[in-house]
């Protein structure tokens, strides 16, 4: 089954409370609370359009497949590129306790990262 998770992306983002953060963005409170506990069952592809705009991200970074038990070889089939680890990086801790050397290598590699994009 195909599955919308939004957690790792609202987590990588710093987005605290995502429930207000989607509504502030336009999205009502009954498909804000369902895109954040990951309850969609239905988000049509303009709406997609707007999560994905909205969290800088594509459709495949929200979209996550759980393979039905009767699968017994999911990898063989692409949508098994969708099967998710259950890891969520949030940068902030990652980054705490690092000296301010490794900072400032860490800024340093971003900065170049955002050129890049922008080219």
């Amino acid at each position: 089954m195909l599955k919308l998770n939004a957690k790792p992306i609202f987590a990588a983002r710093s987005i605290d409370k995502p429930n207000a953060f989607l509504r502030n963005n336009g999205f009502t409170a009954n498909t804000a609370s369902d895109v954040v506990t990951g309850k969609v069952k239905v988000l049509n592809l303009k709406r997609l359009e707007e999560l994905c705009l909205l969290l800088n991200c594509c459709p495949h970074d929200l979209l996550g497949w759980v393979p039905d038990t009767k699968i017994t070889e999911p990898k063989k089939f692409e949508l098994s590129a969708l099967i998710k680890e259950k890891k969520v990086v949030v940068l902030s801790e990652e980054l705490r306790g690092l000296p301010l050397s490794k900072l400032d290598e860490i800024h340093r590699f971003i900065e170049e990262k955002k050129k890049e994009v922008l080219i």
